[in-house]
């Protein structure tokens, strides 16, 4: 039996291992609810920090895409599979933003510019999209707003579906065309190699400049545009060449001015405005130079092709008008060779070597022409060239007469490894303009 001593030692012992229970309890309660709570803190923040992800392809089945909805006026700026971009406030404006990986699928947009390329011997051409979709429900289906678009009210899917189609072509159909005599020689590769960098969709109407502007209505905000979109980032930082802006042309106004007056192509950078348009010089002006292309989404990969076509005739007549005459024909970009019966030399956007008005891209009669031994000092030896060279007949957006003329067009255009020579002096690449305008500029000439 325990004496009074032991039992008056025995009940503080108990009470203090009461104690150190309680103690340890709360202490195991307390770290587990903390734990509990930085995880709670952990999934806020990746929820907020979380993108609503799927999958697209935005280059020649190469490239996927991850696609955020979000109410943000801005385009969200995320970094792809690196550090998500927050979901924005309710309150904004809807708009939908797809970044877009580019070649191979590799993480960063930031690295990718320098490791994409490393086995194409072309030049690297990056593209920022920009998509305009007004949209409203009918009948409980997302469409294209018709009352804004003036005549286009497909629905937003087969819409917007139709643009990454006419990316994906667009992009098959430059390279291929950059590649100097790809017609016959099996191993050239193209000068100019494109890849998407970003790709942002906004659901609402082309914002426009109010009022007149150089006797315009309806003038797309090409500035607030870019702006808004930090185009310098993009082209300084990475290596965006070209913004294709997608968007509605609508019908002709009664007064014979189109609903939406866009431009074809501008250009804006050190050396200003030489595109296919009035040049007014009127977008950011970045370190490095920038084309900027609105395309109309109710047309197809020929017509936007065809804009792009004419800022290389732009460019190439900055650089030496007389010579790119002499390759385009006898009255340079205007020339008809069967109405003057001229030998044709190789064409230009709107008129192949045997076109008798412009757009006569399908005309089975044949006319002289050195085109295929395109001479600059004199004449080379001439064939008979008509759509047979490149395909008379229209079946799909891609394959048509005007989309095969206009990449056998620019595939006789002086390319990479070519021999040319004018006046003694030896053609350059060409496709150096375009790619490196910047650099070219600085001393005019497609002589090397």
């Amino acid at each position: 039996m325990m004496n009074n001593s032991q039992k008056g030692f025995i009940a503080p012992l108990l009470i203090g291992i009461v104690l150190v229970m309680i103690v340890g309890e709360g202490i195991y309660f307390y770290v587990q609810n903390k734990n509990f709570q930085n995880t709670l803190a952990q999934q806020k923040t990746f929820l907020q920090n979380t993108v609503i992800a799927t999958t697209t392809v935005e280059r020649v089945a190469t490239s996927s895409a991850i696609i955020a909805t979000s109410t943000s006026q801005k385009p969200i700026s995320s970094k792809i599979m690196s550090q998500p971009a927050p979901i924005a406030p309710v309150s904004q404006p809807k708009i939908v933003s797809t970044t877009t990986l580019l070649k191979n699928q590799i993480p960063s947009v930031v690295s990718v510019i320098a490791t994409s390329t490393a086995n194409i011997a072309g030049y690297p051409m990056g593209v920022l999209v920009l998509k305009y979709f007004p949209t409203t429900t009918v009948n409980g289906q997302e469409m294209i707003d018709i009352s804004v678009t003036g005549d286009w009210g497909d629905s937003y899917t087969s819409t917007r579906q139709k643009t990454i189609d006419i990316t994906n072509n667009l992009i098959a159909s430059l390279e291929k065309a950059t590649t100097y005599l790809g017609y016959k020689n099996s191993s050239a590769e193209p000068s100019l190699d494109y890849s998407v960098v970003k790709t942002v969709e906004y659901k609402e109407a082309v914002p426009t400049i109010a009022g007149s502007y150089h006797g315009r209505l309806r003038y797309p905000d090409y500035n607030g545009i870019l702006t808004s979109n930090t185009i310098c980032d993009y082209v300084d930082n990475q290596n965006v060449k070209e913004v294709w802006i997608f968007a509605y042309q609508g019908p002709t106004e009664s007064d014979g001015s189109p609903y939406l007056n866009i431009d074809e192509s501008k250009m804006s950078g050190p050396y200003g405005d030489i595109s296919n348009s009035y040049r007014y010089n009127d977008m950011p002006v970045c370190n490095h130079t920038y084309r900027v292309y609105t395309f109309n989404y109710q047309r197809g990969t020929a017509e936007a092709f065809n804009s792009w076509g004419h800022q290389i005739e732009a460019e190439m007549g900055y650089m030496n008008q007389k010579l790119f005459n002499i390759f385009e024909g006898p009255e340079g970009f205007s020339s008809h060779p069967q109405v003057t019966n001229e030998t044709g030399r190789c064409g230009s956007v709107h008129n192949p070597p045997n076109s008798r008005a412009d757009y006569d891209y399908a005309n089975t009669i044949p006319q002289a022409s050195d085109c295929l031994d395109w001479t600059p000092d004199g004449l080379g030896a001439t064939t008979q060239i008509s759509c047979a060279l490149w395909g008379c007949t229209d079946v799909s957006d891609t394959n048509n007469s005007q989309l095969n003329y206009l990449i056998w067009l620019w595939q006789n255009l002086p390319g990479m490894n070519n021999t040319k020579t004018y006046q003694g002096n030896k053609l350059r690449n060409f496709w150096d303009v375009h790619a490196d305008f910047d650099t070219a500029a600085k001393n005019p000439t497609l002589f090397q």
